[in-house]
């Protein structure tokens, strides 16, 4: 029934995550897949541990910078499940939650759902200091009717809640219809809410909201340091969002899955465990 896609490049919290995704799997019927954006196939045995043999390693080597949406639509492409669900390797589900969201994707076929927030396992890990809370409201109608609204935030300092826009589910068919994520939107903070805009706007689907998760807190060095250098995540965000714009304002509502597979496809290698990639 549901993919669990899972994009990785050396990050330290994969195991603190991987109980909860492997159940959260287990709960609806599907599988847990981690794609290995260039990153250390030893230390990705590491991470898995004791359950290096429940999941699908999609190996994708020789790139030097990380691009999270070209590893997501690689993800996509070696997967079988009518449902797919692109969580964080810092992400702790509750099962349950994730069942509830399938659930209702089922009973509602024009729709796709992100968790409606996450919890920072250590509040104001972002180190806020006389601003305890700051966020946006995004609204875009286009030409045809059609209406976006995505309000998003940055972790409260003093509850440590925020959006979650980047948890998403949707089913395969309507990932393929928009031609999946747009790795052109290549850097940190955008290409989660880029995927929103894309389903709701081109696709025309509306996007439930519902449930939550715990986000394992870690410093900004763990969220940027394998993209493209910039000066802030805030100048990437910043510039991914005004690259998307343009795309609207053109009614261009297609990513980059079909150039991706093209271009990386013949590169990956995928392993049953991890254990083999080690060892081949």
């Amino acid at each position: 029934m549901l993919s669990i896609i899972v994009s990785w490049r050396d990050r330290l919290e994969l195991n603190q995550a991987l109980p909860s995704l492997l159940a959260a799997a287990r709960k609806v019927g599907g599988d847990v897949n981690i794609v290995n954006y260039s990153g250390s196939s030893s230390l990705l045995l590491q991470q898995l541990g004791q359950y290096a043999e429940a999941v699908r390693v999609i190996e994708i080597p020789s790139q030097q910078y990380f691009n999270k949406a070209a590893s997501q639509n690689i993800g996509a492409a070696h997967t079988q499940q009518p449902l797919l669900f692109f969580c964080d390797c810092d992400i702790i589900l509750n099962p349950d939650s994730v069942a509830a969201i399938v659930g209702q994707l089922q009973s509602r076929p024009d729709t796709f759902a992100t968790l409606a927030g996450v919890r920072e396992s250590e509040t104001n890990s972002r180190g806020g200091k006389h601003v305890v809370s700051f966020g946006y409201e995004l609204r875009i109608r286009t030409a045809d009717g059609r209406v976006l609204n995505i309000v998003d935030n940055e972790e409260d300092a003093e509850e440590g809640t925020r959006q979650a826009p980047g948890l998403l589910f949707v089913r395969r068919q309507h990932f393929l219809s928009i031609n999946g994520y747009n790795s052109d939107l290549h850097g940190w903070g955008w290409e989660d809410q880029d995927m929103i805009s894309r389903l709701t706007l081109g696709a025309g689907l509306t996007r439930l909201i519902e449930g939550q998760a715990i986000h394992i807190s870690h410093d900004d060095y763990a969220r940027t340091a394998f993209y493209p250098p910039v000066a802030s995540r805030w100048e990437s965000r910043d510039r991914m969002f005004r690259k998307a714009l343009s795309n609207y304002d053109e009614a261009n509502f297609q990513g980059s899955y079909q150039r991706d597979v093209s271009a990386l496809g013949p590169k990956v290698w995928v392993h049953e465990t991890i254990v083999e990639a080690v060892n081949a």
